[in-house]
């Protein structure tokens, strides 16, 4: 996801306290949110623990499916209002414990969503998503060989997930294996651009510019950035990077004018996220 995530993600420098994440968001298509305990109040597990007991009746099977639609809007106090009952009622439901960890990995709090996540492994080990974004979370907790036993855990129930491919590529640049880095970027692009996720393949195209620019292949890199933007122009860190690598073009007004647009782009964004969150009532 996620969405990274949803981000996740991976922050450099310069972009800031607010810079975007590159982990995945939350899917809002509610695949197998219907999922629900059975009838001893767990998942897959089966536990029979007295603490797991599911206490009064499911919500209805839209209900999950509700929740993650609220949490695509980013009304994440709001699904945290209607998820943290539902998990003290049914204390075995993996999935709505996911979703509720989710809503904190939005708020990037990470602590809190990394134990939510953990104990959704835990009670269904075969609900893999929360793999990913437990591994961000350890990613942004500093924990990265926790983390990337996560994404390659996950990786081998999904050998194919372009999120988990890319957390790697973004640990194998920060350990400066700058080979490995563009291999599993540019493996992120063809599995992004096989499944039409644009944003996926901008995020793709953005870490292999950091890439190239560390090889000191300047025009190369300037090319994905100005393909990142084509398929994403929100990312507004991916302004930054192209104004970075236009000064060493000795394209002073271009670069000018592409960190214009980061600050245009960044404040339309935080003025967006701040009407959401007024219209939510957060």
């Amino acid at each position: 996801m996620p969405a990274a995530l949803l981000v996740m993600v991976l922050f450099v420098g310069a972009e800031g306290l607010l810079a975007q994440n590159d982990s995945p968001e939350p899917s809002t298509s509610g695949q197998n949110a219907e999922s629900a305990p059975n009838e001893n109040g767990a998942d897959s597990t089966g536990a029979e623990d007295a603490s797991l007991v599911s206490r009064g009746p499911l919500p209805p099977s839209d209900f999950l499916p509700s929740c993650l639609k609220l949490i695509g809007r980013r009304q994440t106090a709001r699904a945290r209002q209607l998820l943290e009952p539902v998990v003290a009622d049914h204390p075995a439901w993996a999935k709505a414990r996911f979703y509720l960890g989710l809503t904190f990995h939005l708020e990037k709090r990470y602590e809190r969503a990394a134990e939510l996540f953990k104990r959704s492994l835990e009670l269904d080990p075969l609900y893999h998503t929360p793999r990913v974004y437990y591994g961000w979370c350890l990613y942004y907790l500093g924990d990265p060989e926790a983390a990337r036993e996560m994404f390659e855990s996950y990786l081998e129930v999904k050998p194919d997930d372009p999120d988990a491919l890319f957390a790697l590529g973004l640990m194998a640049f920060d350990a400066d294996k700058v080979a490995s880095a563009q291999r599993l970027f540019e493996r992120v692009i063809v599995l992004a651009q096989a499944g039409h996720d644009t944003k996926a393949e901008a995020r793709g195209r953005a870490r292999l510019a950091d890439v190239l620019m560390r090889l000191d292949m300047i025009k190369p890199a300037r090319a994905q950035l100005d393909r990142s933007i084509v398929l994403n122009p929100d990312n507004f860190e991916v302004y930054y990077k192209l104004s970075r690598v236009l000064e060493r073009l000795g394209e002073r007004e271009a670069a000018q004018a592409a960190r214009l647009e980061h600050d245009e782009v960044r404040a339309r964004i935080i003025k967006n996220d701040s009407r959401d969150q007024l219209e939510a009532g957060e």
